[in-house]
């Protein structure tokens, strides 16, 4: 694997959940670890469920669809309660799918919460069917140690994910391309869509 990957990290914009009606996702495409070479914008609906199509004709639209080795995810929610189908985005884009987090989600939390959205089980369904959290250590480039929490497909084996991690990730516990997709979205905590 080259030492330079291409990377896009996936995250939502700031938003007040009882006055938007949808959000922002950016999209950014890093170089290896440094050098950010393009940024996309969607748009979805807070807990609606079309997180999942938004991301792919993102993807599918930009000029970086071929040259991608992995997808960084916060998360497999966003916008609140807006599931994404990791299997669906690998199976249509042919991208190996990542989620990474700091720690375990609390399951029965996240499933009481969605049964209270009309379509819950539908929901509660996809995150079943999304691949099993498994526990990974990494390091940085600046050489710190990582404990994470991932969610995987497209790839076969933890450690060819430990891999890509390592490749995209400067000085955080985030891959770079997912760090910067954070901070811009940040920045929109004041803009409402309706």
């Amino acid at each position: 694997m080259k030492k330079k990957i291409r990377t896009i990290g996936i995250d939502d914009a700031a938003f007040y959940r009882n006055k938007s009606k949808k959000t922002f996702i950016f999209g950014v495409v890093t170089r290896g670890y440094s050098f950010v070479e393009g940024i996309l914008r969607g748009e979805i609906e807070i807990d609606g469920l079309d997180a999942t199509e938004k991301i792919i004709w993102m993807i599918e639209t930009s000029k970086f669809a071929t040259q991608l080795k992995a997808i960084f995810l916060a998360s497999s929610t966003i916008a609140a309660f807006n599931v994404i189908d990791m299997n669906a985005l690998y199976e249509q884009l042919n991208i190996p799918v990542i989620t990474i987090l700091s720690k375990k989600p609390d399951e029965e939390k996240i499933r009481k919460a969605l049964m209270h959205l009309e379509d819950g089980e539908k929901r509660y369904g996809i995150l079943l069917s999304n691949p099993p959290m498994k526990r990974i250590k990494f390091k940085n480039k600046i050489n710190r140690e990582f404990e994470a929490i991932v969610q995987f497909t497209g790839i076969n084996k933890i450690y060819e994910v430990k891999e890509i991690i390592e490749k995209a990730t400067f000085t955080s516990f985030l891959p770079e391309s997912l760090r910067i997709a954070d901070l811009i979205g940040q920045t929109f905590k004041d803009y409402i869509i309706e």
